[in-house]
């Protein structure tokens, strides 16, 4: 009974809240509408406890506030990057805070031009090159304050060009500031329509290189959450091939890691234990996915005697010695052909084909006639049975090209999505004897 009650008084709160909670998103207007999309994408944590994966963080202080007037600078997760510092926060507010802070009492040209004071001291020679973070920090609230307008897209858009120039892609808050602007500027009727369709392709773009960031950190639940959100510029894209291949590409990567890391997950526990199979998961994982060379040193020296210390023995042989080189191949063949199918298997082929490759291209084998043949034959073997290595997806490498206007498409709910490969056989069999 008591149980009963406790779900009604729950039932009561929440349809209380709910609706309140509804109502003052509604009373924000574009603001709201924006912090709802960003929500979307914040993990709060895991639901499943994983050993090998760091803790889940809150990414919400990735993404900058795009409201006309920010308080409060942003503040980025702990172990990450931010997009600018407290002293160029602190400069802001010293050369501009007045003016931003009056912003709303201006019309919208007159916040565009205040958006075009803002750009033109990003890229004047006292900040350019000498003061990034505030430099960033310029463009990105000039676009905050101009794309909401016609008038002021002109202005965003010119802020937003600059700051590709000036960003890092291998920092996640810059390419998750790049993915907030570019997501809202996509979604504004005030945006030219080609231009819509433009910034689809950049806000698709900027997605999935700060996903492929995330997953490179393990935070997998994160990216999971971020890339979800590309099925809105997806429907845009149908005359933008190269953009949906891509996307295809970073669902597959997306779901892979995650599929590998679940199964690594339960094989630690069993690892403990010492169990030689996990423990061999757990090495494959740290050398060739993680590129740890410690931590797999260290797992190896936790089995002495064993197949993971062969196997280690052989690899380190290897990296000094040609001669020994087809016999870590065949050890390293012999290991994936006892690991599931994934990302696992595939990066322990792919070790193996490098060690063939090594072989077969070392001058001190040349007289191992039997063996450089037996290796070439490998080679074709290991690339059928799917050998791959670190993925070379770079979104934000591609110029993107304002595309033909034309109507979204909607994607299959619960679909199954392509996962393209960005070699094929054929590549790899090149590669390997060229």
């Amino acid at each position: 009974m008591r149980q009963i009650v406790k779900m009604i008084l729950v039932g009561i709160v929440l349809g209380g809240i709910l609706p309140l909670a509804a109502a003052g998103n509604r009373a924000g207007g574009a603001a709201a509408n924006h912090r709802k999309i960003i929500e979307k994408t914040v993990q709060t944590g895991s639901s499943r406890s994983n050993p090998l994966l760091p803790p889940a963080i809150d990414i919400a202080g990735l993404y900058p506030e795009l409201s006309l007037v920010q308080k409060l600078p942003q503040i980025a997760p702990q172990g990450f990057e931010p997009l600018y510092s407290g002293e160029d926060w602190q400069a802001y507010q010293e050369k501009f805070g007045k003016d931003a802070d009056d912003v709303t009492k201006r019309k919208s040209s007159g916040q565009a031009e205040f958006a075009a004071r803002l750009i033109a001291a990003a890229e004047s020679e006292e900040i350019a090159g000498k003061a990034p973070g505030l430099q960033r920090l310029l463009l990105v609230r000039a676009a905050a304050i101009s794309y909401r307008t016609a008038g002021g897209y002109p202005t965003a858009n010119k802020a937003m060009t600059a700051f590709q120039r000036v960003m890092d892609k291998q920092v996640p808050s810059h390419s998750a500031a790049l993915w907030t602007v570019a997501n809202q500027m996509a979604r504004m009727s005030v945006t030219p329509k080609p231009e819509r369709i433009r910034y689809s392709a950049i806000a698709a773009r900027a997605n999935m290189n700060l996903a492929l960031l995330l997953l490179d950190m393990s935070q997998v639940e994160a990216a999971s959450g971020l890339v979800k959100q590309l099925g809105f510029h997806e429907g845009w894209l149908k005359s933008d091939p190269a953009t949906r291949t891509m996307i295809a590409q970073v669902r597959g990567v997306t779901t892979r890691t995650a599929t590998m890391l679940d199964y690594l997950g339960q094989q630690y526990p069993l690892a403990l234990k010492g169990d030689d199979a996990a423990c061999m998961s757990i090495y494959v994982w740290a050398r060739f996915v993680k590129n740890n060379m410690p931590l797999a040193a260290d797992v190896a020296a936790r089995k002495p005697n064993s197949s993971i210390s062969a196997l280690h023995n052989a690899l380190e042989s290897a990296a000094h010695d040609p001669m020994t080189t087809y016999a870590a191949a065949e050890t390293l063949k012999a290991v994936a052909g006892n690991l599931p199918d994934g990302i696992l298997k595939q990066r322990t082929l792919y070790a193996a084909l490098q060690n063939y490759r090594a072989f077969i291209k070392a001058p001190e084998t040349e007289a191992e006639r039997v063996k450089r043949t037996l290796a070439l034959m490998a080679i074709d073997a290991v690339v059928g049975d799917g050998a791959k290595g670190p993925s070379a997806i770079r979104p934000l490498d591609m110029a993107v090209e304002t595309q033909p206007a034309t109507q979204p498409t909607t994607r299959p709910a619960g679909g199954a999505s392509p996962t393209t490969q960005p070699t094929t056989e054929e590549d790899e069999r090149a590669r390997a004897v060229g």
